[in-house]
């Protein structure tokens, strides 16, 4: 019978220490060259740890490893597994993939079942890199998680990122600061006690970075440009998607506003009292979708339409153009493919500029052209769906 026995796979193998190691040295050159990045090493020694830290750029996994000596299995965006090379990276360093914005027990799991190995567990709360420098909502779940998992629970930060990789942008600035660096360790006799509010008011305290407070510099002739996939309403006119860029300044198309985005990442002179981006950010989130929920649509063309599949490539759909209201996702293509709100599960923004949603146990993509501004579209979708939730509850009452 013990020879029938299937033998138990493994989530933690010991390629993944030698590919880590590997890629420390490999990687040395483009962090030093290209991003000017200095991580301080930890010397933690190798084992179970949840390993949190906020989320500023493209290559963050990357950086926050540099800092340890052991190999960290981070949570992945589904979307990293429809890459030709997907299977080539799930068995070099075996990330742990979930559906962002989106309740996954299957994730939940699979973190329990490093931990279980030995592991250390790699995420980034926020689910998704800042857009605007400050910090992205981060849900009281990742508290939960800490408090269940009962391993060592290491605070990491991030300064520089934003300033030197910003998500809206297209080039790498040369900056002042750019460092990683382990903020805070919590053991698990220490936090047992905490409630979970108190827990989670920690994390989000230890992880609030944000690089427009640092005063540090970060130069480049082309900072501005395609700043309008974060700042999509003028604060002056109310155009919406009328931001263009060229260059270290932006101008509404509407009403002629111009402003430069400075080295020290601020708005100069400051447009009806915004001189961040972060502050802009803020009020545009709930001014766009105010206006949808009184009857506003608000649309894009050239589009690109796909379904995302696991380890396949992307299927490509019918679909040019995309419009939201407070009912419903509308693609247009040769037909017109309606998707209610109250029916999707989660919509969020990926990459620069795209978003995924995902409707009817399928994940759906809109990719646009290189000025597409994907966030106005989850703020959209989060304000309305809030806003039935907050119904339902009502009628439940």
């Amino acid at each position: 019978m013990s020879a029938n026995k299937k033998k138990k796979k493994f989530w933690v193998k010991k390629r993944h220490a030698r590919v880590f190691a590997f890629l420390r040295v490999a990687l040395a050159p483009i962090m030093r060259i290209k991003y000017h990045f200095k991580p301080v090493k930890s010397d933690l020694p190798r084992g179970a740890y949840l390993i949190l830290s906020n989320h500023q750029a493209t290559m963050d996994p990357f950086w926050v490893s540099k800092s340890f000596r052991f190999p960290i299995y981070f949570i992945t965006s589904d979307d990293l597994f429809n890459l030709k090379i997907s299977p080539l990276i799930e068995y070099l360093v075996a990330p742990i993939p979930k559906s962002k914005s989106f309740a996954d027990l299957k994730a939940v799991k699979d973190i329990f079942r490093v931990l279980r190995e030995g592991g250390a567990v790699g995420i980034f709360p926020e689910g998704n890199r800042t857009i605007s420098g400050g910090q992205w909502e981060i849900y009281d779940s990742v508290a939960k998680l800490v408090k269940a998992s009962k391993v060592p629970l290491v605070l990491y930060n991030l300064c520089g990122g934003y300033g030197t990789d910003p998500r809206w942008g297209a080039s790498i600035r040369r900056g002042t600061k750019y460092v990683g660096f382990v903020k805070r360790v919590i053991y698990p006799e220490e936090y047992a006690p905490m409630s979970v509010e108190e827990l989670f008011g920690i994390i989000r305290k230890e992880l609030d970075v944000n690089d427009v407070l640092s005063g540090e510099k970060y130069k480049s002739r082309r900072r501005a440009e395609y700043i309008e996939r974060a700042l999509y309403l003028c604060p002056v006119c109310g155009g919406v998607s009328t931001i263009v860029s060229h260059g270290a300044v932006f101008r509404c198309s509407r009403c002629g506003t111009q402003a430069e985005y400075t080295e020290n990442l601020k708005i100069s002179p400051p447009i009806k009292g915004f001189d961040r981006i972060s502050e802009w950010y803020a009020w545009e989130r709930e001014e766009l979708a105010s206006r949808v929920l009184q009857g506003e649509i608000v649309s894009d063309g050239k589009i690109l339409f796909r379904e995302s599949i696991k380890f396949q490539r992307k299927k490509k759909l019918d679909g040019d153009a995309v419009a939201i209201d407070k009912d419903n996702l509308y693609i247009t293509g040769k037909e017109e493919h309606v998707y209610p709100i109250g029916k999707i599960g989660a919509l969020t923004m990926v990459g620069k500029k795209k978003f995924n949603f995902y409707y009817d146990n399928r994940i759906l993509q809109v990719k646009g052209d290189k000025r597409f501004c994907a966030i106005k579209y989850v703020h959209i979708f989060d304000k309305i769906k809030s806003v039935l939730r907050d119904k339902n509850h009502l009628q439940g009452e």
